[in-house]
């Protein structure tokens, strides 16, 4: 007994230092899991999301438990049900499956289709840049990774990666040669009551950042917690609630959000101006029963200072990631 219980335990703690992994096995109900992959070509027009899943609900075996994949075009969403079943993930290496559409750190291939047409084709992925792991920080959450029972958990998989070919999309050629790729998750019960999520890595050097704030329930009580980073010049700057920094502005800003972060070494601001938006499916209680709003046009203004007020980065970014939900709850006054 006490072999297997260890065995149990060194899976469980090799899935929390491999976020990407799958991490809902063993779960039964009110459950949710997604990869968000954002696929941006040179031309603005090829700029998709494709996020495979899964969502129980009341158990494995309800009706509407079942897996999925999500597509995002511009102003354009599309939602792809499949059997739970359909569903297959790697248990040491990161890959995931729904049907006949493959997502891993190589590529995706996708083989979508409905009465408006089909969403289809191969593109491979070279250079990724992973997310720095430790033991501490196993993750962007950093120690709160560790932490049980929260509503919802986050990962990120892929800072920035190049891509390279084609997709078919409901009649129209997409060409993803010499484009950017980012790859992100969540998993756990629902997403959070409010928050705002800020994503970008077209800037001219190869930087990359992302913002994200949310109202967080545990245990009974909630608090506002966030994690930014910016990654430039081969170095990431981390900034969170569990790193000490804080918020010290957040505001909403001719349509966008405002924002400037401090910790006792540097100050990092942004701007964030949403383009057209999509609605896309989100989870509660396991289900994608809620309706968000993203943008996958945003464009993104960084600008990191030291102590003493000196730029160690400034730049902006287009084909930005943005949502917003409800997000009036956490501005700063």
């Amino acid at each position: 007994m006490s072999k297997l219980l260890g065995r149990v335990f060194m899976s469980r703690i090799h899935t929390i230092l491999n976020p990407e992994l799958f991490q809902g096995n063993g779960k039964r109900r009110h459950y949710f899991e997604g990869w968000y992959f954002k696929l941006t070509g040179r031309d603005e027009h090829a700029a998709v999301a494709a996020i495979p899943g899964i969502a129980l609900g009341e158990t494995r075996d309800s009706p509407d438990s079942h897996s999925f994949v999500q597509f995002i075009w511009g102003d354009r969403t599309f939602y792809f049900r499949y059997p739970l079943d359909a569903f297959r993930s790697g248990s040491r290496a990161f890959g995931v499956a729904v049907g006949g559409n493959q997502f891993c750190f190589n590529g995706i291939s996708l083989c979508l289709e409905n009465e408006e047409g089909c969403a289809a084709g191969e593109l491979s992925f070279s250079d990724v840049l992973p997310f720095p792991k430790t033991a501490l920080y196993p993750g962007i959450m950093g120690p709160f990774g560790y932490v049980p029972f929260m509503e919802c958990y986050h990962g990120i998989v892929s800072v920035r990666h190049n891509i390279g070919g084609q997709l078919s999309v409901f009649g129209q050629t997409l060409d993803f040669n010499g484009g950017t790729g980012y790859i992100e998750k969540d998993w756990g019960s629902a997403f959070p009551s409010c928050w705002a999520w800020v994503q970008a890595n077209h800037f001219r050097d190869g930087a990359a950042f992302l913002f994200s704030v949310a109202e967080i329930p545990w245990l009974g009580r909630s608090f506002t917690g966030f994690f930014s980073f910016l990654y430039t010049g081969g170095e990431f700057y981390r900034f969170a609630t569990y790193t000490g920094a804080r918020i010290a502005r957040l505001a909403g800003r001719g349509g966008g959000l405002e924002g400037v972060i401090r910790d006792g070494r540097r100050r990092l601001e942004f701007f964030a101006k949403p383009g057209p938006t999509g609605m896309l499916k989100a989870p509660k209680h396991g289900l994608m029963d809620r309706v968000i709003e993203e943008s996958l046009s945003a464009q993104v203004h960084v600008r990191l200072t030291d102590r003493e007020g000196a730029t160690l980065f400034e730049g902006t970014s287009g084909h930005g990631g943005m949502e917003r939900f409800d997000a009036g709850k956490l501005l700063t006054r």
